[in-house]
């Protein structure tokens, strides 16, 4: 096998090894992410101090995704994940030692811990786009496959958290979390260091602020980049609003069981993931802009609006599961312009910047819905949140010239001849709608169409079963012979009782001439 050949299964390998090195480290940080507020509730009792805790690893998080943008590209991508997980790792350890023992402490690791996950979590996107380019798939359905992947995780690592923290405790949990961080920086060596990695060549030597601004000159004069990236902020902004405020409340309102609060949860979840799965197989073949908008029409609103008009769950729960289908065609049509449009050498300043930008709404959702909720009450605020969602959703819509450049940003489309294997569905959407010519035989008797799409070029009409026969015999698949053999044979059968048929009358009818010459011959 050549060199050629080789390669694209190498770097298939190597997506495979750092998709599943992004999924570990999910997994801890989501353990993080129970594990030790619950280890301030416990050692302190204070809420405030939970979400001080929570506050401080998010907002270092979406600083540092930005200003350590830079330093990331003169250190390297693959260094640099490596090295932050192994910190991440000592960290946590720290945390479990002598976390407990002061919030002063505590509050300082926990930041530095949310520096680490974001220089982490980008160098390996930035990891991530040149093996996407060498194993030759296509950029969306490889981002949807790592979003359901994901997501997986992340509905995984939730659940494992809370039985880790029952199980073992707080610091329990917290040294878990610690060997996701161990596991990741393994997965991630065993990456292969190829040459084409942004990121693991040695960068020019830009002055620190000279790349900072360069990242975001370029985020600034690129059109499409900008209002995806505005859509986030609003459309997060509402997500959050509503995970945070409106169905927690209506859960209290109508159900008064946290279970009831799961199911919501686990429903936008799994449907999330189901739908990841089928963007990753339709990928090749859908265009961008019209999957974008109809996630954000289907997917968006509708889970709002539902929760002022029914009181039942089951209700709420289809609604959301469908929803989660929907808005799953987002994440990998945005990741894939995102990966394709941005320069190589931009990626990891551009991942800090619209990192920053869209999760800059989370935020102000839980303040917005707490006081629409305190003046118009849960229902009205909800209807008005749905309006605010609605009219959102519609920019995509109203900005038709510049959003549909979402579709001239997908590879273009292989065809048959230009010496690219054609995905599956192109056969399968080629046999339904392409041109198509039908030779069929029934009852014995051979007979051809042929149509294009809908529209047929060809009337059916009788053919000679030795030009069928014939024609046939040219095409060498072995089960295509044993058919024909088989049609064949029933050929033979229907022809030889015909002529047993023809004998029989052919006898009778000589019988009946004998009978007539005797009674001649008498007369």
């Amino acid at each position: 096998m050549s060199a050629t050949d080789t390669a694209p299964r190498q770097s298939r390998a190597d997506l495979v090894r750092l998709v599943a090195a992004e999924a570990v480290s999910n997994i801890g940080t989501r353990m993080t992410f129970f594990a030790v507020p619950w280890l301030v509730l416990v050692t302190t009792g204070d809420p405030v101090k939970v979400g001080l805790v929570a506050g401080a690893e998010t907002l270092t998080y979406v600083v540092s995704g930005v200003l350590a943008a830079p330093l990331q590209d003169r250190i390297g991508a693959r260094r640099t994940s490596v090295w932050s997980d192994a910190a991440s790792v000592a960290v946590m350890a720290a945390i479990a030692v002598a976390g407990q023992y002061g919030f002063g402490l505590l509050l300082a690791l926990v930041a530095v811990l949310g520096v680490l996950r974001a220089q982490g979590d980008r160098a390996k996107v930035t990891m991530l786009v040149p093996l996407m380019g060498a194993t030759g798939g296509d950029y969306a359905r490889v981002a949807a496959t790592r979003e359901g992947v994901l997501r997986t995780s992340t509905l995984a690592g939730s659940s494992l958290a809370g039985i880790a923290v029952v199980v073992f405790g707080a610091i329990g949990g917290i040294w878990i979390d610690a060997a996701t961080y161990a596991v990741a920086v393994v997965l991630t060596m065993a990456t292969r260091p190829a040459a084409t990695q942004a990121g693991d060549n040695e960068a020019p030597a830009t002055p620190y602020f000279t790349a900072l601004r360069d990242g975001f000159t370029w985020f600034r004069r690129n059109r499409l980049m900008r209002a995806v990236t505005g859509m986030l902020f609003f459309t997060n902004l509402f997500n959050q609003a509503s995970a945070v405020v409106f169905v927690p409340l209506w859960v209290l309102a109508n159900m008064d069981d946290a279970a009831a609060l799961g199911a919501v949860a686990t429903a936008y979840a799994v449907g999330l993931i189901a739908g990841n799965a089928l963007v990753a197989w339709l990928a090749p073949v859908l265009p961008r802009y019209p999957l974008l908008v109809a996630g954000y029409l289907i997917g968006g609103a509708p889970r709002f609006v539902v929760l002022a008009l029914t009181d039942d769950l089951l209700v709420i729960v289809v609604v959301t599961v469908i929803g989660g289908i929907a808005m799953s065609s987002l994440n990998p049509t945005v990741s894939a312009m995102i990966y394709q449009q941005t320069p190589k050498e931009l990626l990891a300043r551009m991942g800090g910047i619209i990192t920053a930008v869209a999760f800059g709404g989370a935020p102000l959702g839980g303040l917005l819905a707490g006081f629409l909720v305190q003046y118009l009450g849960l229902t009205n605020a909800i209807l008005v949140a749905t309006a605010l969602y609605f009219t959102v959703t519609l920019t995509p819509i109203v900005g038709y010239r510049l959003w549909r450049e979402l579709n001239d940003t997908a590879p273009a489309k292989p065809r048959p001849g230009d010496g690219r294997p054609l995905p599956q569905l192109y056969g399968l959407a080629g046999a339904a709608l392409g041109p198509r010519v039908t030779l069929r035989y029934a009852e014995g008797r051979w007979t051809v169409g042929a149509r294009h799409g809908l529209r047929r070029l060809l009337p059916t009409r009788p053919v000679a079963p030795a030009a069928a026969v014939t024609a046939l015999t040219r095409i060498d698949v072995e089960p295509l012979h044993t058919a024909l053999r088989g049609a064949i044979d029933h050929d033979r059968g229907l022809a030889e009782g015909r002529a047993r048929l023809v004998r029989g009358r052919l006898v009778r009818l000589q019988r009946h001439v004998e009978d007539l010459t005797r009674a001649l011959d008498r007369a």
